[in-house]
C-alpha cells in the first residue's frame, strides 16, 4: 500500500548533491519530515550551509547519529563521496523495513577489478549484488519492487540515455564516441586547480583522457541493454557553466540507414515523462535545475548525430534519486520533480 507521507534520511547533506536533495525533498508533497546529516554542521541551521533553502524552512541539520536518523526514517539517501558510503551502507544494510538509496559509485559496477581500479578497495563488495541500477527508463519495473537503489552517475546517466534506444534496437556496433562537457558542480564543492571555477569560466579542456571511471558503468548499462557487449569511449571535458552536461555522439553505419532513429527514440521513451525528444538541437540552459532531459537526433541515411543534455545534479543525482524513491513507494514518478528551471539562467 502506498503510504500517505514519509519520513526521509539524508547523509552527507552539504554536498552541493546533499543540498540539491533538501531542496527537492522539502518541497516534495509525500514528504513530511527531511532528517539532514552532517557531523561538522550538526544543530546549524540548513541555510547556513545552502543558503536557497533560508525560503523553505528554518530547520537545522540533525544532532541525531545515522542509526538514529534511520531507524526514524522510511528512505535513507547516501550523498557521500566515492568511498565513503560503504561503511554507512554496512552500517545500516540490516534495516530491511528501509529504502536505501545510494549515490556514490560504491555500489554500481559489477566488476570489482574495475570498480577498485578507478576507486579504491572496496570493503563490502558482497553487498553489490543487493542493489539495482537506478536509471528508469532501463528498467523501471525493477526498480518499483527494489529495496536498495545505486544512483547512476551524472555522466553516465546522460551517455546511457543518448544511446539507450538504439542498444535495445540492437544497433551499437564497434566502438560509439561521446563527446560531453559538464559544468563546474559536478566535481563537488572542494576546489582544486582542474575543478575551481575560476579557473573554468571562460575555458573549456579535456580530461581523464582514456581513463574517465564512469566510462565502466555506461559500457555494463548499454551492454545489459543490447545483450552483447557494447564499446563506449567517453571524451569528458569542464566547460564554463557551472550546472549541465551537454553530450554528443556520431555514427556512419550502413546498419543505420534504413532505420528511422528519431521515431525509434520517440518510441523508446514515449512512457518515460522526463526524457523529451526534440526536433530541433537541445539547449543546456532550457533543463538547468530540472530532472528533465533533451534529446536530439538528425540522421542522413547511414550518418547519424545524436545531441542530449540534462542538470548533472538534478537528474544526474539527486532529482533521479527522488525520482527512484518516487517509484520504489508506489508514488507518482513525477511527484516533487516536474517544476521548470529559470530562463535565461
Amino acid at each position: 500500500m502506498t503510504r500517505a507521507k514519509i519520513d526521509v534520511a539524508v547523509l552527507g547533506a552539504t554536498g552541493l548533491t546533499g543540498g540539491e536533495l533538501l531542496r527537492l525533498l522539502l518541497q516534495h508533497p509525500r514528504v513530511n519530515e527531511v532528517h539532514a546529516l552532517s557531523r561538522k554542521e550538526s544543530g546549524r541551521p540548513l541555510h547556513a550551509v545552502h543558503p536557497s533553502l533560508r525560503h523553505l524552512t528554518p530547520a537545522t541539520f540533525s544532532t541525531l547519529s545515522p542509526r538514529e536518523a534511520a531507524e526514524r526514517s522510511d528512505v535513507i539517501f547516501f550523498a557521500l563521496p566515492h568511498t565513503q558510503s560503504q561503511a554507512f551502507v554496512a552500517e545500516l544494510i540490516d534495516l530491511d523495513d528501509k529504502l536505501l538509496i545510494d549515490l556514490s559509485a560504491d555500489f554500481r559496477l559489477r566488476d570489482r577489478e574495475a570498480y577498485q581500479r578507478h576507486y579504491a578497495p572496496h570493503a563490502c563488495f558482497e553487498l553489490v549484488e543487493r542493489f539495482v541500477y537506478g536509471l528508469p527508463e532501463l528498467d523501471r519495473e525493477t526498480i518499483r519492487t527494489a529495496r536498495r537503489i545505486a544512483n547512476p552517475g551524472c555522466f553516465a546517466t546522460a551517455a546511457e540515455l543518448l544511446l539507450l534506444p538504439l542498444a535495445q534496437a540492437g544497433m551499437l556496433r564497434d566502438t560509439w564516441p561521446i563527446f560531453a562537457i559538464t559544468g563546474s558542480s559536478g566535481s563537488g564543492k572542494t576546489p582544486k586547480a582542474s575543478t575551481h571555477h575560476p579557473f573554468r569560466d571562460g575555458n573549456l579542456f579535456a580530461y581523464k583522457m582514456l581513463a574517465h571511471q564512469h566510462e565502466v558503468e555506461i559500457m555494463q548499462t548499454l551492454s545489459q541493454a543490447a545483450g552483447h557487449n557494447c564499446r563506449i569511449r567517453l571524451l569528458s571535458h569542464s566547460g564554463p557553466m557551472v550546472r549541465g552536461i551537454h553530450c554528443t555522439t556520431y555514427a556512419n553505419d550502413a546498419a543505420l540507414a534504413d532505420t528511422d532513429l528519431a521515431a525509434l527514440c520517440r518510441h523508446a521513451y514515449a512512457d518515460h515523462p522526463f526524457v523529451l525528444v526534440l526536433s530541433e538541437p537541445p539547449r543546456l540552459a532550457e533543463v538547468v535545475g530540472t530532472n528533465f532531459v533533451h534529446l536530439a537526433l538528425k540522421q542522413n541515411g547511414a550518418e547519424v548525430e545524436i545531441a542530449l543534455v540534462l542538470d548533472n545534479l538534478v537528474k544526474g543525482a539527486a532529482g533521479q534519486a527522488v525520482q527512484n524513491m518516487n517509484l520504489m513507494l508506489g508514488f507518482d514518478e513525477t511527484a516533487g520533480l516536474t517544476h521548470p528551471g529559470a530562463y535565461p539562467c
